[in-house]
């Protein structure tokens, strides 16, 4: 689930968001959840730790896939990364280790996507598109559907997904008519919101939320969060992490500025378009002097609010009106401020 490491805010676009140092990032925080996972010696850990803390069970041994790709069905369809492919393990099922998914000793596949970005509105089908081409991966063609294992994908979000200020939201399929008639296909979602407080959660599950979305160490209150606490300090501390935040910021930052450009280049073709639009509508009616320089007038505060340049201008003057080198310079000179 590709994400960003800020919450969007939809009432205010413009915020340019400021570099944070890498020891002030959160769990919650894309760049720092993913390396948690890609280091060999804290991501098994890392997940068990928080597996267990949100399902309110103790797990065994887990096998984690960090970043995990399943193509579209074809070329031309739709693919996932997903942040946290885990494979876990009861205590009455032998571990293979391998990475290969093997659905007959599989009880559950559990995807955990924590997500700073602000997209309410596409969640629930998001996670109908996720469960089916995770599910294309799990059933060869020689297996039973009985075979399929559980698949549960937890995503952790720092708003309320539903707006019933509950921290826990699990959503299952079920019978619209018969409510209590079993109906159980292996597909469930369970949303976590950090800030929740309805449905009496449990202190273990409240305190690690916190600590994902805030982390530091003011918020470690039991031996799970220290635990993940002395991991993360691991990872922040290592130099190869230190350099690919540093690669990760710049080519961030990159894409902002190139995508700045392309949308500046473009609003000032498209503010020039509608200046020019108005000013000959104004100037329609030829010999009428006061309507043409009112038109010309617009089309230059037109061009330096949008950045034009004064040469640029000059020479849109010349072709749009038909004006000499030197009235077009006497016209700047009387309207370019």
């Amino acid at each position: 689930m590709p994400k960003n490491t800020f919450l969007s805010n939809p009432a205010n676009t413009t915020t340019k968001p400021c570099h944070r140092r890498l020891e002030d990032l959160n769990l919650l925080d894309d760049f720092l959840f993913r390396q948690m996972l890609l280091q060999e010696d804290t991501g098994e850990e890392f997940c068990r730790i928080l597996l267990s803390t949100i399902l309110g069970k103790p797990i065994r041994k887990v096998h984690v896939v960090p970043q995990k790709d399943i193509p579209g069905i074809d070329t031309h369809r739709h693919g996932i990364r997903m942040d946290t492919y885990i494979k876990a393990v009861s205590d009455d099922l032998p571990f293979t280790g391998e990475a290969s998914l093997d659905a007959e000793v599989l009880p559950a596949i559990y995807d955990i996507e924590p997500n700073n970005r602000y997209e309410k509105e596409t969640l629930p089908r998001r996670m109908r598109y996720y469960h089916g081409l995770i599910d294309t991966q799990l059933l060869a063609s020689d297996m039973s559907y009985k075979a399929l294992p559980e698949v549960i994908i937890i995503t952790i979000l720092p708003y309320d997904p539903f707006g019933k200020n509950r921290m826990i939201y699990t959503i299952q399929n079920q019978c619209i008519e018969e409510h209590s008639l079993p109906y159980d296909d292996g597909a469930k979602k369970i949303f976590l919101y950090t800030k929740g407080i309805e449905g009496n959660p449990s202190q273990e599950l409240c305190d690690m939320l916190k600590y994902l979305e805030e982390t530091t160490a003011k918020n470690v209150t039991n031996q799970n969060i220290a635990a993940v606490e002395s991991l993360v300090n691991k990872v922040k501390r290592r130099k190869e992490v230190s350099i690919s935040y540093m690669k990760s910021w710049e080519w961030e930052q990159m894409i902002r500025e190139e995508a700045t450009q392309e949308g500046l280049q473009e609003g000032l073709q498209q503010g020039l378009q509608q200046g020019l639009q108005q000013g000959r509508q104004l100037g329609k009616e030829e010999g009428k002097t006061e309507a043409r320089q009112e038109s010309i007038k617009i089309l230059i505060e037109t061009c330096q609010k949008l950045g034009a340049s004064i040469g640029d201008t000059s020479s849109m003057l010349k072709e749009n009106y038909r004006l000499s080198a030197e009235e077009a310079q006497a016209y700047l000179k009387s309207y370019w401020t």
